[in-house]
């Protein structure tokens, strides 16, 4: 194979191409040869008709503005379509990131590849992410709507919202290639985690503070009506700002797009084609930046952790002073604690959380959401039901991290079978730390419900423990298995980097759906024949059972983990 790029034809980088595409097709059918690509798979199936209803409701919706604003000849209107459109994108890639690949795409690096080819290949390892989708499906309903409206804008419209599809596919590219970089470093991650957090936060105060659906039915107090003119005040301000800020916006892609097929509906085809021009020229910074970004990658860049930790640690005071290790050693050493293991594993556990800002995401973002409902719910009735059915899903945070114990390992998972001890310690550990963020969780809800609505009851707060119990239980009795057999490694520097296993994530949801069934199932029986015997004592059985199948699966976890650690291993340490 030539080195001599002057001496590379278009057929060579063709057949560069069709190679890679071909390599991640057959890793793609081999991955179905593990015991866990069957689940995974239909997981994944099943998880599609979902994601289409996120990507359809607001494709449509576009659709229709488009249609509507053409028709009336508003198309400045089009572009809050277009800027809708670009924050829903962003939205989708920060909730749900980018999707996986099938290997490490810096393995390439050893081949001869010459970095542009190496930056396009990059380019569309990522291009096929939800928020990518949604984004051209998007640009397609407007520009259909427009062409509806004015047939005769039909070319104008479908280059124009194609060129921004474009460019802001390329922008959420350039973002998250950025992004992988500012992960690098713990404290980043932090900085990230507490962006995302806030600008969550922020979108849901919104949502229940200004729609209509969360406040038609309240019967406002004197304290109310101050905070609902407050409200009003505040949105005055916003659209103060609004009319301030907008015409600093004419120059960006959506601005652009919008005014392109007006100049276009005025007949006025060179400042259309000019603002074509200049979206385009967006598209092409973004890509340049995207180009530079993966260009430090292809010299060797290095992300992980273990890379960024590389420096002098300071010396220990004995080996400042010169002493060796058995000089200070006892003569006597005591035998150890039979708990040693598991209070060191545990504490080893605790620090992988501490450092996992994602982790803390998972579990205040459902927390905020609780907040913010019950602030509605206690407006509207005192529902006995708010404290277990705002622990429930505050628990689907938690509920994953115990489908992938071993996730954030890595090769490291090797050592616990190298050491004497046992893998029944190693997940009682484990699990002993994932149920105690599980309770703090809950600790927090019940805070947050008593602070806003009322003190739950004794007789619902002992259900709503005896129901989270048996859903705990049976999580951890079935997650401990799924962590061997279905591992997922997670790298807390990638931002595509997810929690658990589609299959792991779907049994995690599934059962909490199902226990939540029959907790108001149960709930709805006492209250429709006037008893209060059914709901304590059932529940109470349930958690009973999950303690004796969550035992039944410890004491065997030695000898399954033993017989399943080659797939264990084949998963965590992969490159």
């Amino acid at each position: 194979m030539p080195t001599d790029s002057t001496n590379w034809s278009a057929a060579q980088s063709s057949a560069q191409y069709r190679a890679i595409a071909w390599l991640r097709w057959r890793i793609f059918l081999n991955n179905f040869r593990r015991k866990s690509s069957t689940g995974d798979l239909v997981a994944r199936i099943l998880i599609i008709p979902f994601a289409a209803i996120v990507i359809i409701g607001p494709t449509f919706g576009a659709g229709f503005g488009g249609w509507y604003f053409a028709h009336t000849d508003h198309f400045d209107g089009i572009a809050w379509i277009l800027w809708g459109a670009f924050a829903f994108c962003q939205l989708l890639n920060l909730q749900l990131g980018q999707p996986g690949t099938v290997f490490d795409p810096t393995q390439l690096i050893r081949f001869p590849l010459p970095a542009s080819r190496y930056t396009t290949v990059r380019l569309f390892f990522g291009v096929l992410s939800p928020a990518n989708i949604s984004a051209v499906c998007i640009a397609l309903a407007v520009a259909t709507g427009v062409t509806v409206a004015v047939p005769q804008l039909w070319a104008y419209a479908f280059t124009a919202l194609l060129i921004f599809a474009t460019a802001n596919i390329l922008f959420n590219r350039m973002l998250f290639a950025w992004i992988d970089r500012w992960l690098s470093t713990r404290r980043a991650r932090e900085i990230f985690t507490a962006f995302i957090f806030i600008f969550a936060l922020g979108v849901q105060w919104v949502n229940f503070t200004f729609n209509p659906s969360f406040n038609r039915h309240q019967h406002p107090t004197a304290a109310q009506a101050a905070s609902a003119a407050s409200a009003r005040h505040n949105l005055d301000v916003a659209m103060h700002l609004y009319d301030k800020v907008w015409p600093w916006l004419t120059g960006f892609p959506p601005n652009l797009t919008a005014s392109a097929m007006n100049h276009a509906h005025n007949a006025d085809a060179l400042h259309a084609l000019a603002n074509i021009l200049f979206c385009a020229l967006f598209a092409l910074a973004f890509y340049t930046v995207f180009a530079w970004r993966t260009h430090t990658e292809y010299r060797g860049e290095n992300f992980s952790d273990q890379a960024n930790a590389v420096r002098k640690q300071p010396l220990a005071p004995a080996a400042r002073a010169g002493i060796t290790a058995p000089t200070l050693a006892s003569t006597t050493v005591a035998p150890p604690s039979r708990y040693a293991p598991l209070i060191g594993i545990f504490g080893k556990e605790f620090l992988i959380v501490r450092r996992n800002t994602g982790i803390f995401y998972g579990i205040l973002a459902p927390l905020i959401l609780v907040l913010l409902f019950s602030f509605k719910m206690a407006a509207r009735s005192q529902a006995p039901w708010l404290f277990p059915a705002s622990m429930a899903y505050a628990l689907m945070g938690i509920t994953p991290l115990f489908y992938n114990v071993f996730g954030l390992e890595g090769a490291g998972c090797q050592f616990y079978f190298m050491s004497p001890v046992r893998m029944r310690d190693v997940f009682l550990a484990k699990n002993l730390l994932n149920l105690t963020l599980a309770a703090i969780d809950i600790l927090l809800v019940y805070i947050v419900i008593a602070y806003v609505a009322a003190v739950p009851s004794l007789r619902m707060t002992i259900a709503g423990l005896l129901w989270a119990a048996a859903v705990l239980l049976a999580s951890m009795a079935i997650g401990n298995r799924r962590s061997i057999t279905a591992a997922k490694k997670v790298e807390a520097g990638r931002s595509a980097s997810k929690q658990a296993s589609p299959m792991s994530s779907l049994i995690s949801f599934l059962l909490l759906i199902v226990a939540a069934g029959i907790g108001a199932g149960l709930y709805l029986l006492e209250t429709k024949l006037h008893i209060s015997w059914i709901l304590i004592p059932t529940l109470a059985i349930m958690a009973a059972a999950a303690w004796i199948f969550y035992r039944s699966g410890l004491d065997s976890i030695d000898r399954y983990a033993y017989e399943n650690r080659e797939q264990l291993f084949a998963e965590l340490c992969k490159q």
